[in-house]
C-alpha cells in the first residue's frame, strides 16, 4: 500500500459526503453538491409532492429543489437531521403549491393517515420523536410514510398479520402525535 501512496493513489476511495456537508457546500454555491443531494432525495421529494400536490407534482419538485438551493444556509444541524430539514422544505413547498392551485387535498388511503398531518410541527423534531417509538411501531410508520407502502404491503414485507400492522401503526401514530406535541415550539 505504501507504493500506492508514493504514487499519489489513495489506498481507499474517499468517504461519501454527508448530507450536512453537502448542504454546507450548496450554501457556498457548489452545483456538484447540489446535484449529489438532489440524486439522494429525488425519490422522497417526489413522494411528498405526489401525495400533497397531486397533479402539480413536477412543479412542486422543481420548486422544492430551487428552495433547497436558495435556503441551504438556513439548515441548522442542532435542530435536526438534514433529511428532516429537506422533507420539511418539501412538505411546506408542496402545501404552498397545492394551496396556490386551489385544488382539494388528495384523499388519504386510510382513516388514520390524517393523524400525522394533524400535528402542526416544525419537522425537525420528527427524527427524534420517531427514534423514541418502539421499533415495530417506528418501522411500520417509516414504511407507510417514507416508503409509501400500504398496510397490506407492509404486512407482506414484515411477514406479520395485517391486523398487527394496523395496530402498530395506530399506536405509533398516537404516540408520535403525543411526542411531537411535547416538543418546544
Amino acid at each position: 500500500m505504501t507504493a500506492h501512496r508514493s504514487l499519489g493513489i489513495p489506498s481507499a476511495p474517499p468517504a461519501a459526503a454527508t448530507d450536512a456537508a453537502l448542504l454546507r457546500a450548496i450554501a457556498a454555491g457548489s452545483e456538484e453538491a447540489f446535484e449529489e443531494l438532489r440524486g439522494r432525495y429525488a425519490g422522497a421529494v417526489a413522494r411528498v409532492c405526489r401525495t400533497v400536490a397531486g397533479s402539480d407534482r413536477e412543479d412542486c419538485e422543481q420548486e422544492v429543489f430551487a428552495r433547497i438551493w436558495r435556503k441551504a444556509a438556513l439548515f441548522d444541524p442542532a435542530r435536526g437531521s438534514p433529511a428532516a430539514w429537506l422533507l420539511t422544505v418539501a412538505r411546506r413547498t408542496a402545501l404552498n403549491v397545492q394551496s396556490s392551485q386551489r385544488t382539494p387535498l388528495p384523499v388519504e388511503r386510510d382513516e388514520d393517515a390524517g393523524l400525522v398531518e394533524a400535528v402542526d410541527v416544525d419537522g425537525f423534531w420528527l427524527d427524534a420523536a420517531l427514534a423514541r417509538l418502539p421499533e415495530r411501531e417506528r418501522t411500520v410508520i417509516e414504511l407507510a410514510y417514507y416508503d409509501d407502502l400500504s398496510e397490506g404491503e407492509i404486512a407482506k414485507r414484515l411477514r406479520v398479520p395485517l391486523g398487527s400492522v394496523k395496530s402498530w401503526k395506530r399506536r405509533g401514530l398516537n404516540r408520535l402525535a403525543g411526542l411531537l406535541a411535547e416538543e418546544p415550539a
